[in-house]
Protein backbone atom coordinates (compact mmCIF):
# COMPACT_ATOMS: atom_id res chain seq x y z
CA UNK A 1 0.00 0.00 0.00
CA UNK A 2 1.63 3.28 -1.05
CA UNK A 3 1.98 6.15 1.40
CA UNK A 4 -0.69 8.75 0.51
CA UNK A 5 0.62 11.46 2.83
CA UNK A 6 1.96 14.66 1.34
CA UNK A 7 5.27 16.10 2.53
CA UNK A 8 3.27 18.48 4.73
CA UNK A 9 1.26 15.54 6.08
CA UNK A 10 4.45 13.64 6.90
CA UNK A 11 5.92 16.67 8.72
CA UNK A 12 2.64 17.23 10.60
CA UNK A 13 2.53 13.57 11.61
CA UNK A 14 6.15 13.62 12.80
CA UNK A 15 5.57 16.75 14.90
CA UNK A 16 2.36 15.26 16.32
CA UNK A 17 4.17 12.07 17.30
CA UNK A 18 6.85 14.14 19.07
CA UNK A 19 4.16 16.11 20.93
CA UNK A 20 2.41 12.91 22.00
CA UNK A 21 5.69 11.38 23.18
CA UNK A 22 6.60 14.55 25.09
CA UNK A 23 3.19 14.60 26.78
CA UNK A 24 3.43 10.93 27.73
CA UNK A 25 6.99 11.45 29.03
CA UNK A 26 5.87 14.36 31.23
CA UNK A 27 2.89 12.35 32.46
CA UNK A 28 5.00 9.31 33.31
CA UNK A 29 7.81 11.39 34.85
CA UNK A 30 5.63 13.49 37.16
CA UNK A 31 2.52 11.33 37.43
CA UNK A 32 0.45 14.33 36.35
CA UNK A 33 0.50 17.22 33.97
CA UNK A 34 1.87 20.01 36.14
CA UNK A 35 -1.20 22.16 36.77
CA UNK A 36 -1.68 25.79 37.56
CA UNK A 37 -5.30 24.82 38.44
CA UNK A 38 -7.70 21.83 37.91
CA UNK A 39 -9.00 23.31 34.58
CA UNK A 40 -5.46 23.06 33.14
CA UNK A 41 -5.25 19.36 34.00
CA UNK A 42 -8.51 18.67 32.17
CA UNK A 43 -7.67 20.78 29.12
CA UNK A 44 -4.15 19.43 28.67
CA UNK A 45 -5.20 15.82 29.24
CA UNK A 46 -8.07 16.20 26.79
CA UNK A 47 -5.70 17.67 24.21
CA UNK A 48 -3.44 14.63 24.53
CA UNK A 49 -6.47 12.31 24.30
CA UNK A 50 -7.77 14.03 21.17
CA UNK A 51 -4.32 13.77 19.57
CA UNK A 52 -4.21 10.05 20.20
CA UNK A 53 -7.53 9.29 18.46
CA UNK A 54 -6.28 10.09 14.94
CA UNK A 55 -2.99 8.40 15.81
CA UNK A 56 -4.87 5.14 16.44
CA UNK A 57 -6.94 5.48 13.27
CA UNK A 58 -3.99 6.39 11.03
CA UNK A 59 -1.72 3.73 12.48
CA UNK A 60 -4.21 0.89 12.21
CA UNK A 61 -5.32 1.84 8.69
CA UNK A 62 -1.73 2.13 7.40
CA UNK A 63 0.27 -0.55 9.21
CA UNK A 64 1.54 -3.05 8.36
CA UNK A 65 1.89 -1.55 4.90
CA UNK A 66 1.21 -4.83 3.08
CA UNK A 67 -2.04 -5.59 4.91
CA UNK A 68 -3.29 -2.87 7.32
CA UNK A 69 -5.06 -4.06 10.46
CA UNK A 70 -8.12 -1.88 9.78
CA UNK A 71 -9.94 -0.89 6.60
CA UNK A 72 -11.23 2.47 7.82
CA UNK A 73 -12.28 4.59 10.81
CA UNK A 74 -15.42 2.50 11.40
CA UNK A 75 -13.56 -0.82 11.53
CA UNK A 76 -14.29 -2.76 14.76
CA UNK A 77 -10.62 -2.88 15.80
CA UNK A 78 -10.46 0.93 15.69
CA UNK A 79 -13.69 1.23 17.68
CA UNK A 80 -12.23 -1.09 20.34
CA UNK A 81 -9.00 0.93 20.34
CA UNK A 82 -10.95 4.15 20.90
CA UNK A 83 -12.91 2.60 23.76
CA UNK A 84 -9.69 1.40 25.40
CA UNK A 85 -8.14 4.84 24.88
CA UNK A 86 -11.23 6.46 26.45
CA UNK A 87 -11.01 4.23 29.53
CA UNK A 88 -7.29 5.02 29.89
CA UNK A 89 -8.05 8.74 29.46
CA UNK A 90 -10.77 8.78 32.12
CA UNK A 91 -8.65 6.72 34.52
CA UNK A 92 -5.61 8.94 33.99
CA UNK A 93 -7.64 12.12 34.35
CA UNK A 94 -9.22 10.89 37.57
CA UNK A 95 -5.80 9.90 38.93
CA UNK A 96 -4.34 13.32 38.08
CA UNK A 97 -7.22 15.20 39.66
CA UNK A 98 -6.91 13.15 42.84
CA UNK A 99 -3.15 13.62 42.94
CA UNK A 100 -3.44 17.38 42.36
CA UNK A 101 -6.04 17.79 45.13
CA UNK A 102 -4.66 20.17 47.78
CA UNK A 103 -3.72 18.45 51.01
Amino acid sequence: MPNHLSILGIIHTAISILAILAGLFALLRDGKIDPANYAQIIIMSTTLFISLIPAIVETLTRLPMEHPLASGPNDPIIQIGKIILGVIFLSGLTYQLLKAKPK
